[in-house]
């Protein structure tokens, strides 16, 4: 049987409580892009067993997916695919209105699932992502044996969507939690 398990990376050090205006939400993206993982934050053990059985790391080219994937495989180099990239958020608010930066994010994502994308990538697009990765995560599934995948949540659920109506079994949605994971099995 092969596995594919499709993980959200760990938890980053970022200041999410400090308000900002919509025109500040690129540079509190790109702060988040390169943020570190927090120390506090670990993995399970399940995630950590699962992550050692791996015959393959996936990660995405951030940050918190290359430093989570090293912290749950330290001795192994894991292998970029832009495929599994986190979906894009629109940033191009003109607006000062100070808000949370989760609150702008979340402006920002429903806009883009109703078609707003200023300099991202589309969600259509996007969704042909996540069926290009599905396809080439179940060919390297195929050769190489159970593969981990350290991504992001929407993108993870994208994903998993392309996996099931390839015939993989799994939750319907992978959880969005920090360190949490699906198991996709064929």
């Amino acid at each position: 049987m092969r596995r594919i398990i499709l993980a959200r990376h760990g938890r980053p050090v970022l200041d999410s409580r400090t308000w900002i205006g919509g025109n500040e939400l690129g540079a509190w993206l790109e702060a988040e892009r390169e943020a570190p993982l927090d120390p506090a934050s670990r993995p399970s053990a399940e995630l950590e067993q699962l992550a050692r059985a791996a015959r393959l790391v996936i990660v995405s080219p951030l940050r918190r997916s290359r430093d989570s994937a090293q912290r749950l495989r330290p001795a192994i180099e894991p292998t970029i695919e832009e495929a599994v990239r986190e979906a894009p958020l629109p940033s191009a608010f003109r607006s000062s209105l100070p808000l949370p930066p989760v609150v702008w994010a979340a402006i920002a994502r429903s806009a883009w699932f109703c078609g707003w994308s200023p300099g991202v990538e589309r969600f259509s697009d996007v969704r042909r992502r996540a069926g290009a990765a599905a396809r080439r995560l179940q060919a390297l599934a195929t050769d190489r044996g159970d593969v981990l995948v350290v991504g992001h949540g929407l993108m993870n659920t994208l994903i998993a969507a392309e996996l099931r109506a390839l015939g993989w079994h799994g939750a319907r949605f992978p959880s969005r939690l920090h360190w949490q994971f699906g198991r996709y099995e064929n």
